[in-house]
């Protein structure tokens, strides 16, 4: 890909329903147990305060960081999300407009669409930097170069994680539904002499070798899903171009090349 920054995958993580973490999705067996994330990653004040899909985020960034043995209280964290916590947001308007409710501070904090990593910040201590993007369907791809840069800027770990769970109607009221996707990636300088998982490189010229019609049709309508097929390829060893927005975006692509085995 022309003028496209290549950098190592150190490490991923995912949590969508039935599907805790990545061995039970390599193992291809859902389980109904997992139905909704258990946000074990949070300490036990946050983890109450937190939404599923702050929980299902804590969780896929947590594992992403355990797999590529990164400093969780100093890693810069990246967290994309298209809708993010507009299901907490909607519910608690309504309350106001239609049942006089008033809207508490505490309620109000988990509204906004950085919930997640300030969640996840607090709960590791993380003195590092951290920020939230929102793109649509191009939010992996934004997200994506977002750490590509800081991890190249700081020649260091960079964690990139994007997730949206499903859209409340009254908001998407004519889109197609989804089911809830979060994935994650920990992204590094690329040394070929260093231990890596694959090798990243993001543009728009490349024609698409992969695609996406291997996950579920809830899972493709996702606007997270291009950060799921990079972690799936990886998980799988698989080397290719593969669509980062499901044709719904700008045309962002991620080329993947697997670490020799």
């Amino acid at each position: 890909m022309n003028d496209a920054a290549t950098v190592a995958i150190t490490g991923v993580g995912l949590w969508l329903p039935g599907f805790p973490n990545t061995a039970a999705w390599l193992a291809g067996t859902a389980d109904a147990a997992a139905a909704k994330p258990v946000g074990t990653a949070l300490d036990r004040v946050n983890r109450r305060r937190a939404s599923s899909l702050d929980r299902a985020l804590a969780d896929t960034v947590a594992a992403a960081i355990a797999m590529a043995g990164a400093d969780a209280t100093t890693v810069p964290i990246v967290i994309g999300s298209s809708i993010g916590e507009a299901a907490t947001m909607i519910g608690l308007l309504d309350e106001l407009w239609r049942h006089g409710t008033p809207m508490s501070p505490a309620d109000f904090t988990m509204s906004v669409h950085n919930a997640a990593s300030g969640l996840i910040s607090i709960t590791n201590k993380n003195r590092g930097m951290t920020t939230s993007v929102a793109a649509d369907h191009d939010t992996p791809a934004a997200a994506l170069f977002e750490g590509i840069g800081l991890a190249i800027t700081h020649a260091g770990p960079v964690v990139v994680a994007c997730g949206d769970e499903p859209a409340p109607a009254t908001l998407v009221q004519h889109a197609p539904p989804w089911s809830m996707v979060t994935a994650a990636v920990v992204l590094a300088p690329f040394d070929a002499a260093r231990p890596h998982l694959a090798r990243l490189t993001l543009g728009t010229d490349a024609p698409a070798t992969l695609a996406l019609d291997r996950f579920e049709p809830l899972q493709r309508e996702n606007p997270q899903i291009g950060l799921l097929a990079v972690v799936d390829a990886v998980l799988r060893g698989t080397a290719g171009v593969l669509p980062l927005d499901n044709g719904k975006g700008r045309g962002y692509r991620a080329a993947i090349a697997p670490a020799p085995r």
